[in-house]
């Protein structure tokens, strides 16, 4: 349990820090085996980008568990209304802070897949703008049967509906900086 933070009792640990470090060990070497089939390819580094704000804490920590440098960009997203959980927006909002994705192997890190639609916005723009190639990695996948997007790469898959919150995803803008991620309970 997240022991130096007021949790709300309406939420529940789902994954600890310690289940995330030990994916964030496993998912970082196949990343690096994608950064050295970008440079063999391309002849540049693998362009990593932060789907933010959300993805900012696996993002950071994915790249520090890599053994190849890497070209870390950010893309800030909008796809879910500040006010409440799970209000969308009409659609998703991306800005690519000036990055330049031609020619280039692309990977897109967010904190989650859920319905799938700020990935498949990013990766139609990035393949749009001539990347090479897209991939991309989550620290959980939903399972949604109306998901429009499948990530590359997942540290956890989850089937549930609840709301979850921390390690980047938010309830109502709170917890966002949690080391564990956590689930709305089930009103029994």
């Amino acid at each position: 349990m997240d022991n130096a933070r007021d949790v709300p009792a309406h939420l529940e640990e789902l994954y600890s820090r310690s289940a995330i470090e030990a994916r964030l060990n496993q998912l970082a070497p196949l990343l690096d085996a994608w950064a050295l089939a970008a440079e063999q390819a391309t002849g540049r580094p693998l362009l990593v980008v932060c789907l933010l704000r959300g993805g900012v804490f696996f993002f950071s920590d994915l790249l520090l568990r890599m053994r190849r440098s890497v070209e870390p960009g950010f893309c800030r997203a909008w796809s879910y209304a500040k006010a409440g959980n799970a209000q969308p927006e009409q659609s998703a909002r991306l800005d690519w802070q000036g990055l330049a994705v031609a020619g280039r192997d692309v990977v897109l890190v967010d904190n989650i897949c859920d319905s799938g639609r700020t990935l498949a916005a990013a990766a139609t723009q990035a393949t749009g703008e001539g990347a090479r190639l897209v991939r991309s990695v989550v620290l959980v996948h939903r399972l949604r049967a109306d998901s429009v997007h499948t990530p590359t790469l997942a540290g956890f898959t989850y089937a549930g509906t609840e709301w979850l919150a921390g390690y980047g995803l938010r309830d109502r803008e709170a917890l966002m900086n949690s080391p564990v991620v956590y689930r709305l309970r089930s009103a029994s």
